[in-house]
């Protein structure tokens, strides 16, 4: 009764994410009016020009760089294995996979172009949705998981399970404050990440949580 509960929670989270998704995709892809005011009002919070903000900033916003969530990743994966974890191992393949590759397809076709002001970092291709979003979105909603069902009652495992979801957001903001991303991007990636993470569970979560 209650993995067929999980199950009915689980479809309905997704199909929800997956609605919202092609939504905010479309909305972005033909210049809806409120995503221009969305983008608008957030850049106006989020411009600064501090110092120590920008040199922070500029240096964590590498660690969601595609590489680096690729090398992250296979690491994992090769833990898992190691452990004999194999739901994990398939549930944070797939998230992986489909998250940042669905990325890499969905920037080709929307054909964003970045904001025109100058980047303070190094950036190429098109804008929308942010792949260090989406990328760290994924990675840590995975590690989340990954945490949730390896690790031991106690105060680490209790911090990690909240500094984990805190992370994609500070990366998220930081894509925004270098210029290299509108926030409508930004928010794109983590609904990506998002909808694809809710995917993953619906098809592995009868596993996951049984190892």
């Amino acid at each position: 009764m209650k993995e067929k509960n999980n199950l009915i929670r689980f479809s309905i989270l997704t199909l929800f994410s997956c609605a919202f998704y092609v939504f905010w995709v479309f909305s972005v892809a033909y210049q809806a009016n409120f995503i221009k005011g969305f983008d608008k009002l957030f850049i106006s919070l989020i411009a600064n020009q501090n110092k120590t903000e920008l040199f922070i900033l500029k240096h964590l916003t590498v660690l969601a760089n595609t590489p680096v969530v690729i090398g992250y990743t296979v690491v994992l994966v090769i833990f898992l294995l190691l452990k004999k974890k194999y739901a994990l191992a398939g549930f944070s393949t797939f998230v992986m996979a489909f998250a940042n590759g669905n990325n890499w397809l969905l920037k080709h076709i929307v054909q964003r172009p970045r904001p025109t002001v100058p980047h303070l970092v190094k950036a190429t291709g098109y804008s929308f949705p942010s792949g260090h979003s989406a990328g760290s979105m994924s990675i840590c909603l995975v590690l989340f998981i990954v945490v949730l069902v390896l690790m031991k009652k106690g105060i680490l495992k209790r911090l990690l399970l909240i500094i984990l979801p805190i992370i994609p957001f500070i990366i998220g903001m930081s894509r925004i404050y270098v210029h290299v991303h509108y926030p409508s991007d930004v928010v794109g990636g983590f609904i990506e990440a998002i909808t694809f993470f809710l995917l993953g569970l619906l098809i592995f979560q009868s596993r996951l949580f049984k190892q």
